[in-house]
């Protein structure tokens, strides 16, 4: 890990102009004195900033979380003290990030991003206020921050709506939510619409008009809506004074930019114009080790730039299991309820640097917000009654130090606190450091500011570090055996450590005839998704990612009504609107299945099947049982089936349930099969080439050793950086050791995943022997390179050949391990067969297939990046190009391939995206082919079902370099693509 140091540097920041005071060590001791300012300190730059205290601006709302799409879910479950010391860093006020707000949530049982919250109103007729963690989540943080700002949004809405979300139903659905929160002791300040899709005038005004009747306190904001629309809603508001007079605060998310630097942030004249205050609906946290700088920029810019005077970031903390989607995406990390243990990080001083030196309710003074000329930005902040005032200074885009005079007007001339952040050291000491006293002398403050650093100065007391620590290890891991009987967990609530995916399950008396508590799916319609959950398994996940696979997960089960249920082991990963990875084994009351999922490839394969079932009403039990590569699926303890399959080896448990249907578990156990692998300590990792941060995530070499499946190494993505590239495992010390164990990234992509591979050791870091070299298959299943027990204590992985993405070769790990020859052998995987690119059935024009390699891609729009064009041609489902929004690009839109040279061509297939969301589906189509490039001749058209499965477009054979597919009507009035084949008559000279 890069130390940047240069810590003497912040015990020299304050000087004043007149008689000098520089700012001593944390008790603030004095300077020496004497003599006047000299020139600042290595020549650097120097500038004049005017703060005039009479010149207050617009009110400051705070810095704040969304705490939603499931990421609170494993912080409920942490032990004592460590929950109550996050929770500290989290809301308590001179301790931490000291959050100013804090948006929840209104779960409906639907996946919203990285799991399902529940609702408190299944029904129309029943109300459970207690479901759920976002009431206590909200307690906690009021608690501890009595004037914190409260409120909830939607994501989803249960299925009863009359008349879908934009209804009366759903007005009263919300009413009901804020009647809990009463019952809770909870006062909420304002609510929302539908995230992020879009918003209906009136529902908003009628929904204001029953606030106004029923919580006359609660205020309302709108619309949440995606940077592709920017400020759309400050048009319309403007536009519409019914509109305009029912909102109170508008918002819109991520503009200062989606998981970049956030070097700028932007408004509307419209939007600044409204006289209303305007917020950032949420704002990506990024990564523990990537979101400090960009947050601190965006926390003074969002202002400078856009008079913008709130903002959210999802999320506070990243408390979901480490191979769910989006994970280390967060203020802080706790995914490890069984240990305690969790991370801090930068991020939570960003924040601290502003919210423990303003207070809502201050005003910004404009004189003294602004970018100064060296790259810094600056924000001054005043108290309500004048009698307290702070500055708030980043130096992240400063190229070298300078020196800034604060020219002082109608504030108070009293002393100051210096606190200071060395954003780009990796020493804790170096974070949120009191710095020292300032005093102005003739209404001026001289600072001598350091490049990648946060300054903040205040006249108000409060400001403090928190010092908590957990006792554990990020290494401690989820014993196995595991055992739940559900009997502790009271009726209606989840269980420890098991997180919905989709549907809700929670303790229930046992049916059957079966005394005590059982887990039980409850949902019994499709909810309103967010994005569209469709026929997804219902599910919910248990366990360590880390977990070896070689054991199996057993449960007793019981349908409430025909449909079937799932136990899953080995799973690797989740993505949204995607089944969980992993084996699993499905009984019902129309047979049994053996299944293998992929969540990165959109692939689902039946390993075997039968027509042995079970009855409604009646108790089962199920086990699926893994050891190296054999899987077996037994019922009633009589094996319905046993294959030898290597698709997965690593992963936690999962059950599942058919869509919409109820389902009971008692009993699960998860087992040992076997001894586990010995894995050795690693004490350090180089690679030959490192890709830095790439949309919030940092990809060093460290990462691939740090036991935390959710970081990953990447090398450069630099096209001059191509493979092969390396990563060296350091052991410390010599060892014996046999293999190495490979994970992917579990993020959902395939981009880098290393396919040909080369191992090799040495004693002494400088002589190197290869010991293995073979293919692995594309998937995010753990992989294993196995060989004669040799003595090394550096262990080095090549790859020669990966994944690529829209050409760019790179190589990625998740994890490196290296196992100890003194614990149990492994067997090396073999490289698995790969998915077909077409099913089996398609038309005979499509027999042989031009190679995606040799193709390049265009559009005529795009979403945004990762959704360009060459993801149509990249060879992974879990891809796709996207055309731009509807609002600002409509269909048709098209795609281009060029197949490098003429050929004979005769038929496309298009594969619709495959992570379970329609829109872009392509209903009606064209194609058109080309010798040139610039003159196209259709060949096809028509119209294809909505749906996700493979369609075809075929035409007489004809002479062309190039195949356009134009989608003149989609689902959603937009267009996507996952993959995009173009058939041909082959020729001999094709070989």
């Amino acid at each position: 890990m890069r130390h940047w140091g240069a810590r003497t540097a912040l015990f020299l920041i304050a000087a004043l102009v007149g008689p000098v005071a520089v700012a001593g060590p944390a008790d603030g001791a004095a300077g020496p004195a004497g003599g006047a300012a000299g020139p600042a300190a290595g020549g650097a730059a120097t500038e004049t900033v005017h703060i005039d205290g009479a010149d207050a601006g617009r009110e400051f709302d705070g810095l704040g979380a969304v705490s939603a799409g499931a990421s609170s879910r494993l912080l409920f479950d942490y032990p004592e003290p460590e929950r109550s010391q996050i929770l500290d860093y989290l809301f308590k006020p001179g301790y931490g990030a000291e959050l100013e707000m804090l948006k929840v949530e209104i779960g409906a049982d639907t996946n919203s991003t990285s799991g399902a919250e529940p609702s408190h109103m299944r029904e129309p007729d029943e109300v459970d206020c207690g479901r759920g963690y976002e009431w206590w989540l909200m307690r906690e943080a009021r608690e501890r921050n009595p004037d914190i700002t409260l409120g909830g949004l939607q994501w989803g809405a249960p299925h009863w709506l009359d008349g879908g979300f934009w209804s009366q139903d759903n007005i009263d659905y919300l009413l009901s939510w804020l009647d809990c929160a009463e019952q809770h002791g909870i006062a909420i300040d304002f609510m929302g619409g539908w995230n992020e899709a879009g918003y209906d005038r009136d529902w908003y005004v009628a929904w204001a008009d029953a606030l106004e009747e029923h919580h006359p306190e609660v205020e309302l904001t709108a619309a949440d809506d995606t940077p592709n629309f920017g400020w759309r809603v400050a048009d319309d508001m403007a536009a519409d004074q019914a509109f305009g007079d029912a909102v109170d605060i508008a918002n819109m998310h991520s503009p200062c930019g989606w998981r970049t630097d956030y070097s700028e942030c932007s408004s509307t004249e419209t939007a600044r114009s409204l006289d209303k205050p305007l917020w950032i609906g949420e704002q990506s946290a990024l990564a523990h080790d990537a979101g400090a700088g960009p947050l601190a920029r965006a926390a003074n810019r969002m202002f400078i730039d856009a008079q913008i005077t709130g903002m959210m970031v999802w999320s506070p903390i990243s408390a979901w299991y480490a191979n769910i989607t989006m994970a280390d995406t967060g203020l802080m990390v706790a995914e490890w309820p069984w240990s305690g243990f969790y991370d801090v990080g930068r991020s939570i001083w960003s924040f601290a640097h502003t919210n423990q030196f303003a207070e809502p309710g201050w005003r910004y003074l404009d004189t003294g917000s602004r970018r100064l000329d060296s790259g810094a930005t600056q924000v001054a902040l005043v108290s309500p009654d004048g009698g307290d005032w702070s500055t708030v200074i980043e130096t992240l885009d400063m190229s070298e130090p300078t020196t800034v005079t604060l020219e002082l007007a109608n504030l108070p001339g009293k002393p100051l606190s210096l606190w200071g952040t060395d954003l780009r050291s990796d020493d804790e000491s170096d974070w949120f450091r009191r710095l020292g006293t300032v005093r102005p002398d003739a209404q001026k403050i001289t600072l001598h500011l350091e490049p990648g650093r946060l300054y903040s100065l205040t006249t108000a007391d409060g400001p403090g570090k928190g010092e908590a620590a957990p006792r554990a290890s990020v290494h401690d891991r989820l014993d196995v055996p595991f055992h739940e009987d559900f009997d502790a967990v009271e009726p209606g609530r989840a269980a420890p450590f098991f997180s919905d995916l989709a549907g809700a399950f929670e303790a229930a008396p046992c049916a059957g005839g079966r005394d005590g508590t059982c887990y039980r799916q409850v949902v019994t319609g499709q909810p309103i998704s967010w994005g569209h959950v469709g026929e997804l398994p219902l599910s919910t996940m248990i366990g360590d990612p880390r977990w070896w696979g070689d054991y199996a997960v057993r449960s007793d089960v019981l349908l409430e009504e025909p449909g079937h249920v799932e136990i899953g082991g080995r799973v690797s990963g989740q993505s949204w609107g995607t089944p969980a990875s992993g084996y699993h084994a499905r009984v019902g009351t129309d047979g049994w299945q053996l299944i293998s999922r992929d969540h990165a490839l959109s692939e689902e394969v039946v390993l075997a099947q039968g027509s042995e079932a079970v009855e409604v009403g009646s108790w089962h039990e199920l086990t699926l049982s893994m050891r190296d590569q054999r899987v077996r699926v037994l019922l009633d303890g009589e094996v319905l089936a046993e294959v030898r399959d290597t698709r997965h080896r690593t992963g936690n448990a999962a059950l599942g349930v058919s869509a919409w249907h109820n389902a009971q578990f008692d009993d699960v156990r998860v087992v040992p099969t076997g001894p586990q692998p010995q894995m050795l300590p690693r004490s350090s990792a180089s690679a030959t080439s490192e890709q830095g941060v790439l949309q919030g995530w940092t990809h060093e070499a460290a990462h691939a050793v740090d036991d935390r499946p959710e970081t990953s190494w990447s090398s450069s993505l630099d096209p001059s950086n191509d493979l092969p590239q390396a990563v060296t495992v350091d052991l410390g010390e010599v060892e014996r050791v046999q293999a190495l164990t490979y994970q992917p990234q579990l993020d959902g992509g395939t981009g880098g995943m290393i396919t040909d591979y080369e191992v090799q050791v040495s004693a002494d870091g400088q002589a190197f022997e290869t010991v293995a070299d073979g293919r692995w298959r594309t998937s995010t299943s753990t992989k294993v390179a196995a060989w004669p027990a040799t003595d090394a204590r550096f262990v080095r992985l090549i790859a020669q050949a990966g994944e690529h993405q829209c050409g760019v070769r790179s190589a990625r790990a998740a994890e490196i391990g290296v196992v100890s020859a003194r614990g149990p052998g492994l067997t090396t995987t073999p490289d698995g067969p790969e998915q077909p690119p077409v099913p089996d059935d398609a038309p005979a024009a499509l027999e042989h297939l031009v190679p995606q390699d040799e193709m390049t891609a265009s559009a005529s729009s795009e979403h945004s990046d990762p959704n360009i064009a060459c993801m149509a041609i990249d060879g992974r489902r879990s891809t796709f190009w996207h055309s731009a929004p509807a609002a600002t690009d409509p269909l048709p839109a098209s795609v281009t391939l060029d197949l490098g040279r003429q050929r004979d061509v005769r038929g496309l297939a298009y594969l619709p995206r495959q992570d379970g969301n329609p829109n872009g589906v392509i209903t009606r189509y064209e194609v058109a082919i080309s010798d040139d490039g610039e003159q196209f001749d259709v060949v096809a058209d028509g119209t294809w079902e909505d749906d996700a499965a493979h369609k075809y477009a075929t035409w007489e054979t004809a002479d062309a370099r190039y195949v356009r597919l134009t989608a003149v009507e989609g689902h959603f009035d937009v267009a996507a693509a996952a993959e995009l084949q173009v058939g041909y008559a082959r020729s001999p000279h094709d070989g």
